[in-house]
């Protein structure tokens, strides 16, 4: 039996899996992406003001991820992911009908809780105990099929968008509104206690809060991972003035984004077997090291350069996802993993407040070097993930290996 089918196995053989991968593809539809920045200014934003809003979407996450993480390992998973996609349907109907900044911070608000509800808890509830033996096969079939539907989502987006720039965020928030109801199919799930006396919330937060700041690869990875976040995304909004200065039609826009995705989504469906050849410590260092190179070819001004860079932040963006859920998920105990994640997330949200506004000033100033600026810092974490990755990663894996020789 390949990788490829016992991922889709896992995924369309699972009761918690079925609705949860029903919901991605919904949810993968965001028609509005390809063309968000100018809508957004056509309802009077400028890219500062869009940047901010991406601050005040990390600020809600901050604030509610960890509480969500300790909720998640202690009750029902099922009823805060289903709150999640909730608030994201929420989030875009708001954003679909808002017409000044007040309406879209309180869009974005509501889309960080969305956030904040799904991170670590969503994937501790997928795959349970025995995550790191699922992770990067079935993470990696779900990230596909998102990604699939993302697709479908630009190409449309972007081609209502050049009849009417509403339309594509009108349609983004009623495939919205369908993710919410699938997953209200999902089955429960309430979490394995380890203890007959339960820890208190706040002893589970100490205890995951040490084990996060005693692993300097679980840090690097959960942290670096999430603080690097708010860099790959700005290039959804960042593409869409090269792309006008480079006067490709605004109905093509979406068909590059497609493009993206679908090498995204290609490469993550053979995620297993990429991370069996290469290894986990190069399959991350090749992620990263495309969103580097993409953002540094976006700062060349000629129209191939910057749809080849946008394609590499792209497949760069999603090609870290199995692989870090992979490491994460083998460093913490499951009973445990909400937690950790969420405030692991929660260290690299600061980074984010504080790194959008200055990618929107950047931007005012001039796009091409704000790329640029991007790519270089990316390029640096890329290149500290080597000395950590050999020095512990490598020994993690030896360890293994000379664990199951024994057996």
């Amino acid at each position: 039996m390949s990788a490829t089918y016992t991922a889709r196995q896992i995924v369309w053989s699972s009761k918690s899996l079925i609705p949860m991968a029903l919901a991605m593809i919904a949810a993968g539809f965001d028609f509005y992406v390809p063309v968000s920045a100018f809508f957004l200014e056509s309802r009077g934003l400028s890219l500062t003001d869009i940047f901010i809003l991406e601050s005040v979407l990390v600020a809600s996450i901050l604030v509610a991820e960890i509480p969500a993480g300790i909720i998640g390992d202690r009750f029902d998973r099922r009823r805060l992911v289903g709150a999640g996609f909730v608030f994201n349907a929420i989030a875009e109907i708001l954003f679909a009908a808002g017409t000044n900044f007040s309406i879209y911070a309180l869009s974005f608000v509501m889309s960080g809780l969305s956030i904040a509800m799904l991170t670590g808890v969503q994937d501790a509830y997928s795959l349970g105990d025995d995550a790191d033996a699922k992770a990067v096969g079935a993470w990696g079939h779900l990230s596909a099929l998102m990604l699939t539907a993302g697709v479908t989502g630009s190409v449309v987006g972007s081609a209502l968008g050049s009849v009417d720039i509403s339309l594509p965020a009108l349609l983004s928030a009623a495939m919205a509104v369908v993710a919410a109801v699938c997953v209200a199919f999902l089955p429960k799930q309430n979490p394995k206690t380890h203890d007959k006396h339960p820890e208190t919330s706040w002893i589970s937060l100490k205890i995951g809060v040490k084990l996060l700041f005693t692993s300097p690869l679980l840090l690097y990875v959960a942290v670096g991972s999430s603080a690097s976040f708010a860099l790959f995304n700005a290039v959804y909004t960042l593409n869409q003035p090269l792309f006008a200065a480079q006067d490709v039609p605004i109905a093509t826009w979406g068909v590059i984004a497609g493009a993206g995705q679908l090498l995204a989504a290609g490469y993550n469906y053979a995620a297993g077997r990429i991370e069996k050849r290469v290894g986990r410590k190069t399959a991350l260092l090749l992620a990263m090291g495309y969103g580097a190179a993409g953002f540094c070819l976006m700062a060349v001004p000629h129209v191939l350069a910057v749809v080849s860079g946008f394609l590499l932040v792209v497949v760069g963006i999603h090609a870290r996802g199995p692989i870090t859920s992979a490491v994460t998920n083998k460093l913490i105990p499951a009973h445990r993993r909400a937690t950790v994640l969420n405030v692991a997330s929660s260290v690299g949200s600061l980074v984010g407040i504080v790194v959008n506004p200055l990618v929107g000033l950047g931007a005012e100033a001039s796009t091409r070097l704000t790329v640029l600026a991007i790519g270089g810092v990316l390029l640096a974490l890329t290149l500290t993930w080597i000395p950590i990755a050999n020095r512990y990663l490598e020994a993690d894996e030896d360890a293994d290996m000379s664990e199951a020789h024994v057996s």
